[in-house]
């Protein structure tokens, strides 16, 4: 039971999804905010790189399931271990590059096109702010329940 809360490595999977989903909150607010300017495009993250970035993560740290610690804390061979871990020892900026925090133009979207050049949808962005709110309680409960955990492990409160 301690083994695996003491080796889990969802932890900064976790913290990066929250992290991206409160940067894309902010976002989708501010396409919001601006749905009636002239001219303004709507923006977003990129969520499927995003998520393709997550998947990558999890399975570069899940490749050494045998160990008792975490897989990347004890490679194999030391060459793999520095291509998938940054310098800091974590797995931010390899596989979550700061592009992928950044918003874009999401270019033309389906639906009526208005006169003053912009892209809005109101319906759309609505209902992407509450799947992005969605994620990021998701991660953030996720976190607070690990961090519980080790919390009444080191208190020895089982």
């Amino acid at each position: 039971m301690f083994d695996k809360l003491l080796t889990s490595h969802t932890s900064n999977l976790l913290k990066q999804t929250a992290k991206f989903a409160e940067l894309r909150q902010d976002v989708l607010a501010g396409n919001v905010a601006n749905i009636d300017t002239p001219g303004y495009r709507m923006r977003d993250l990129p969520v499927s790189q995003f998520q393709t970035a997550l998947k990558q993560a999890y399975e570069a740290q899940t490749v050494h399931t045998g160990s008792l610690h975490p897989p990347l804390a004890n490679p194999v061979d030391p060459r793999d271990y520095q291509q998938t871990v940054a310098a800091d020892g974590s797995l931010s900026r390899t596989f979550f590059p700061d592009s992928l925090f950044q918003a874009t133009d999401k270019g033309s979207q389906p639906g009526i096109t208005f006169q003053d050049a912009n892209n809005r949808s109101i319906e759309q962005q609505m209902t992407q702010i509450a799947k992005n709110s969605m994620l990021q309680s998701f991660a953030t409960e996720l976190l607070n329940l690990q961090y519980s955990q080790l919390q009444s492990v080191i208190s020895e409160q089982v």
